[in-house]
């Protein structure tokens, strides 16, 4: 058996209470540059990585990007991502890289597909749902669609301008 002893003096305990307390307010100093950082981030729209575990968040952070919606859900349901996908799910996927998201890991699985109706669309335009689809509390894809005839799917920031609907969003697969 080993046994290391130390003698404590009161000098010993006050530097290492110094110590300690300068760690401590090192870390302090550094929490408002943290939360300055969030509060830049949530004036260009809530992060796509949060966890949207609620009904509230997932309202929250459509309108962190500007879309109003009717916060409750149009439809709830489960979906299967398709294990390969064909030239519309390519289409769509290709959104989600643009806003730095990616169905490619979850081919082959399960989600929860939210969909909002939008109350106000910068075109005018009536009918504009936004989806969010959702897996074990994390987004892996979000659109703006319209199922009209002549309709379109975009990202969570391609807001149009509003006018008479000529600037319209690219036309795309819906999910």
């Amino acid at each position: 058996m080993i046994v290391f002893a130390a003698k404590l003096s009161v000098r010993k305990v006050v530097a290492g209470v110094l110590a300690v307390g300068a760690v401590a307010l090192g870390a302090a100093a550094l929490a408002p540059a943290a939360e300055t950082v969030d509060a830049s981030a949530s004036q260009e729209g809530m992060a796509l990585d949060s966890k949207l575990r609620t009904n509230e968040e997932r309202v929250a952070l459509l309108e962190s990007y500007g879309w109003q919606v009717d916060p409750t859900p149009r439809s709830e349901r489960e979906v299967q991502i398709p294990k390969t996908f064909d030239d519309d799910y390519q289409a769509y996927n290709a959104i989600q890289l643009a806003q730095g998201l990616d169905l490619v890991p979850y081919q082959g699985k399960r989600a929860t597909l939210y969909t909002y109706e939008l109350t106000a669309y910068p075109t005018g335009e009536q009918g504009v749902t936004a989806n969010l689809l959702v897996r074990r509390s994390r987004l892996i894809a979000a659109d703006i669609s319209s199922a009209a005839s002549d309709g379109f799917v975009h990202g969570l920031d391609g807001q149009p301008a509003a006018e008479d609907g000529q600037d319209a969003p690219a036309t795309g697969a819906a999910g």
